[in-house]
C-alpha cells in the first residue's frame, strides 16, 4: 500500500498534473466520449431502423431539435456516394493529426494543442461511425448526425459533437495562423525600418566625413 501511495505521489505531482492539463489529451478523450455516448443515446431513443425518418424532439421551439439522421460522406453529406474513400481519408487525417501532435507537442503553444485535441477527437469520432455503422449490421449506414438547428434563413445542416469539435479546432488553428502571419509581417516591417534607418545614418555619416572643413575664423586684429 505504501508503494502504491508513493507511486501516485511521484506520478501526480503538481508539475506533471499541469503538463497533462495543458496537453489537452483529456479534452480529446472527453469530446470523443461525449460524441460516442450522445450518438448511442440518439440511436437507442429513435431506433436504428428509423434513421432519417424518426421524427424529432423539440428542445427550443422553431430553433433547436434533436433528430436522427445519417451521413455517408463528409460533413453535411458532401461526397456521400464515396463512403470507402472517406474512410480512407479519415484514417489518413486522424493518423496524421495524431502523429504531428505527438511529434510537435513540446513546441506547440497552449491554444495550438487545444486545436489539435479538438480536431483529433472530431476526426476519430466520425471515423468510428464510418467504419462500424453499416446497413447490413446495424440497420443504418454512415455517420450519426443529431443536432438540428433552424435559422431565419432556413434549416441548418444537421451535425454532431464531432463535427463541432472539428470546426472549432480548425477555426482556432486558422486564427493562430493569421496571428502568426501578422506577427511575421510586423517583424519583417520592423527589420526593414531598422535597416533603412541604419542605411540613412551611414549615408549621413559619409556626407559629414566628405564635406569640406569649415575654415577657422581669423583672429581678431590686435589693437
Amino acid at each position: 500500500m505504501d508503494k502504491i501511495l508513493a507511486f501516485f505521489k511521484k506520478t501526480f505531482t503538481k508539475e506533471n498534473t499541469k503538463k497533462f492539463f495543458f496537453s489537452f489529451i483529456w479534452l480529446a478523450v472527453l469530446i470523443f466520449v461525449l460524441d460516442i455516448v450522445s450518438k448511442w443515446i440518439v440511436i437507442k431513443h429513435f431506433g436504428a431502423e428509423n434513421a432519417g425518418d424518426s421524427g424529432r424532439v423539440e428542445v427550443i421551439k422553431n430553433f433547436f431539435y434533436i433528430i436522427f439522421r445519417t451521413n455517408e460522406g463528409a460533413a453535411w453529406s458532401i461526397g456521400s456516394s464515396s463512403r470507402v474513400l472517406w474512410i480512407i481519408i479519415s484514417v489518413v487525417l486522424t493518423g496524421g493529426l495524431i502523429a504531428y501532435y505527438v511529434k510537435k507537442m513540446s513546441t506547440m503553444g497552449k491554444w495550438m494543442r487545444a486545436a489539435f485535441a479538438l480536431m483529433i477527437a472530431g476526426a476519430f469520432g466520425n471515423l468510428i461511425d464510418r467504419c462500424f455503422y453499416w446497413e447490413s449490421t446495424t440497420g443504418f449506414s454512415g455517420v450519426v448526425d443529431w443536432l438540428d438547428f433552424y435559422l431565419p434563413t432556413g434549416e441548418f445542416p444537421t451535425f454532431n459533437i464531432a463535427d463541432s469539435a472539428l470546426v472549432v479546432g480548425v477555426g482556432i488553428l486558422i486564427v493562430l495562423l493569421i496571428i502568426e502571419l501578422i506577427r511575421d509581417a510586423m517583424k519583417k516591417s520592423e527589420a526593414e525600418e531598422a535597416q533603412l534607418k541604419m542605411k540613412n545614418d551611414k549615408q549621413n555619416a559619409d556626407k559629414i566625413e566628405k564635406s569640406p572643413a569649415i575654415p577657422a575664423q581669423n583672429e581678431e586684429k590686435k589693437e
